[in-house]
């Protein structure tokens, strides 16, 4: 047993494998009944000792097909997944609570619709035996994170509506800001890290005044808030329409009926994500980077080198930014070409080019790092769920495929590992928390890794060496196309 002593009464944690473990510490209260769609209040306090062994429910969210690969890559658990509109808990791992230890703060992905913070892809125990305190975090998903609606917007002070779920990760960071010491943290070292939609939040969080105060370098893996394929976030009016248009759904538009349905019905009912919502964000991110007036962090970001692999249909071809077949960034001269190309260009298209995006508008504010994730995963043969076609493997280095090794948790996933996937992840994982403990991921004998200024890029493959960005052109022919393409 270990115990800390936080705003809100006395944790009992647990050691496992020498490090001490905190599960389901409220950070704010339950945004239920009517504090459901309201920012987040503060948690209520105990009296005594609190145990903290176990994780908090996750947010209310639909479950991913059991046979798709991103179920068995990022959502398959042994545990059985508890959800819960009460979800607003978060999670401590740290090797010493004697204090002044870098902190990384850790937000989830799944498109705002999945993911929780006691996924076991994201257990904190390898980094935290690197030196760090680490912290994921439950938000609130789908249309309980970010539905924007008039009667919201009237109820709030500010006039706002929507983002809740990114209010809940400021509450987090302000639970931390406040409380980390009690962990050996230091409230003064935070990095802000993420991956998929968890890293274009921080992306948002970098352009949100009121985040700025609360971490001191950012780290964003495979996703961008700016330079979207969809377009900036939309502003609050056309946010609200949407949250009409949704709520018709329902036989009713009133906000009092819509907070008696069933959260389970809500979240099943439509897709959200952060809007423009005059209050916490208050313009486009990606206008707040234009004019250079994000938060002047450390930045760390990268992608994988097939992230379209999961995603692509013959689909993207119709949003191609060239006529097909009369341009070489993206040939369909037939039909086999025309799947590869469907496969790229939704994967520089979604997540390359914005996160090559988000390097390029930070780095002339602050240092910025730039990398390529570029290992296959062994996936078991069972997990292989289609066969590989027009000669590229059937998932390759896929979206997510990067997250065992950067945070050292593959010993969750029962797979086929080789001793270059262990030493590919001993040395991404060092490299994260060296960037985490210094703001550079340079030094300790690690490779060297040049700041990104436009074209450099780390590639963590089979080896591990500098090296320059793929597809430079087609990259910068992206960035001369309308959004969205």
């Amino acid at each position: 047993m270990i115990r800390a002593r936080t705003s809100g009464g006395r944790l009992v944690g647990e050691r496992q494998d020498g490090v001490a473990v905190f599960k389901g510490i409220p950070f704010a209260a339950p945004p239920v009944g009517d504090l459901r769609w309201r920012p987040p209040r503060p948690a209520p306090g105990w009296d005594g000792e609190r145990r903290a062994g176990t994780f908090g429910p996750a947010p209310l969210q639909p479950q991913p097909p059991r046979d798709s690969i991103m179920y068995h890559t990022n959502f398959a658990d042994p545990r059985a997944l508890v959800m819960s509109e009460d979800c607003l808990y978060l999670n401590v791992w740290t090797p010493d609570t004697g204090g002044g230890l870098p902190v990384m703060v850790w937000i989830h992905g799944g498109g705002n619709r999945y993911g929780h913070g006691g996924q076991e892809i994201h257990d904190g125990r390898a980094m935290a035996r690197r030196g760090l305190v680490v912290v994921t975090l439950n938000h609130r998903l789908g249309a309980l994170g970010f539905l924007a609606h008039p009667e919201l917007a009237a109820e709030d002070p500010e006039g706002a509506s929507g983002n809740y779920g990114l209010l809940d990760i400021l509450a987090a960071l302000t639970w931390v800001r406040e409380n980390i010491s009690a962990f050996g943290g230091d409230p003064d070292r935070v990095t802000l890290a993420g991956n998929s939609a968890g890293a274009a939040h921080v992306c948002h969080l970098m352009a949100a005044p009121a985040a700025r105060p609360l971490f001191r370098a950012a780290l964003g893996q495979s996703a961008s808030g700016i330079g979207r394929a969809e377009g900036p976030l939309p502003e609050q009016g056309e946010a609200q329409k949407q949250g009409l248009r949704w709520a018709e759904r329902f036989g009713d538009r009133d906000i009092a009926a819509l907070r008696r349905i069933d959260g389970v019905e809500l979240v099943l009912a439509g897709h959200f994500g952060p809007v423009v919502d005059g209050d916490f964000l208050t313009e486009p991110t990606d206008d707040v980077f234009a004019t250079g007036r994000q938060h002047p962090v450390p930045l760390l970001v990268g992608t994988n080198s097939d992230e379209g692999s999961v995603y692509a249909t013959l689909d993207a071809l119709r949003t191609l930014p060239v006529e097909p077949g009369t341009d070489d960034h993206y040939p369909v001269r037939d039909s086999a070409e025309a799947r590869r190309t469907a496969r790229l260009f939704t994967g520089e298209s979604r997540f390359t080019y914005p996160v090559w995006h988000w390097a390029t508008a930070h780095q002339a504010k602050a240092v910025t790092w730039l990398y390529r994730f570029e290992r296959t995963p062994p996936l078991p043969a069972d997990l292989d769920l289609a066969p590989p076609r027009d000669g590229l493997p059937s998932y390759g280095v896929h979206h997510t495929a990067e997250l065992p090794y950067a945070l050292d948790t593959m010993d969750c996933r029962p797979w086929p590992w080789t001793p270059t996937d262990r030493e590919l992840a001993r040395t991404m994982a060092d490299t994260w928390a060296r960037f985490i403990t210094t703001g550079d991921p340079n030094g300790d004998g690690l490779p060297p890794w040049p700041g990104f200024t436009g074209t450099e890029a780390m590639v963590f493959g089979d080896t591990v060496s500098a090296g320059q960005v793929d597809r430079i052109e087609t990259l910068r022919h992206l960035a001369r196309c309308p959004r969205p393409l």
